[in-house]
């Protein structure tokens, strides 16, 4: 199975930049931006929400020990498709050695739902945070059954996708560890266009050791 080209130069990056770091203590973190992102590009702005902060939010993810993995999509695509080809590098991750735990996928909004249907269809027991992807319609029209550590963000604020995962987190799933974090910032959808600590701090703890 080939792998992803960013896949490749970023392996190059660990066996040539991270010589002093084992293996096994590296961590592979891709981030899923939101859909406004496929539209207007990295540089995005919204009317009601401002800049979409992309590089900053990926600055702020990184730890020492971190591969950031964060393509700007560049059409609007399908959920599953998208899905389904980030489940096949994870699955290349995995059979190359790299322990599950070692990989966590962030998904923002749009984001959100692409990694919820990752965490649905694959069976490796590697980490999610979900910012701000839950709503009725998700509810209703979803049957995500959702494997390995997952870590919700969500404000209620949130008109677009400010429900809570209640729903989720009751129905029958394949999860070892399943936690969700209340943000009141009051920004609405906005509060992941940038990277606020009452996100990204429980995010990194998460990405570390798959806690709070």
């Amino acid at each position: 199975m080939k792998i992803n080209s960013i896949i490749i130069v970023l392996f190059i990056c660990v066996l040539i930049g991270c010589k002093s770091k084992p293996q096994n203590d590296i961590k592979y973190v891709y981030y899923l931006h939101g859909r406004i992102i496929e539209i207007q590009g990295k540089n995005a702005i919204s009317e009601e929400f401002g800049k979409y902060e992309f590089d900053d939010i990926v600055e702020a993810l990184k730890d020492s020990n971190t591969i950031i993995i964060a393509e700007v999509r560049t059409e609007n695509v399908e959920y599953f498709q998208y899905a389904t080809k980030v489940s096949k590098e994870i699955d290349s991750l995995v059979d190359s050695g790299i322990k599950p735990e070692d990989i966590t996928v962030i998904g923002a909004s749009k984001g959100a739902i692409i990694a919820s249907n990752i965490s649905s269809i694959n069976l490796n027991p590697i980490n999610y945070i979900f910012l701000a992807g839950n709503n009725t319609f998700q509810e209703e029209n979803n049957d995500w059954k959702f494997h390995g550590q997952v870590l919700c963000f969500y404000d209620d604020s949130d008109s677009i996708a400010g429900k809570n995962y209640d729903y989720w987190k009751n129905k029958e799933n394949f999860t070892t560890k399943f936690e969700q974090i209340k943000i009141d910032k009051k920004l609405g959808h906005g509060f992941l266009y940038n990277p606020y600590n009452e996100w990204v701090e429980p995010s990194k703890k998460w990405i570390q050791n798959q806690e709070l």
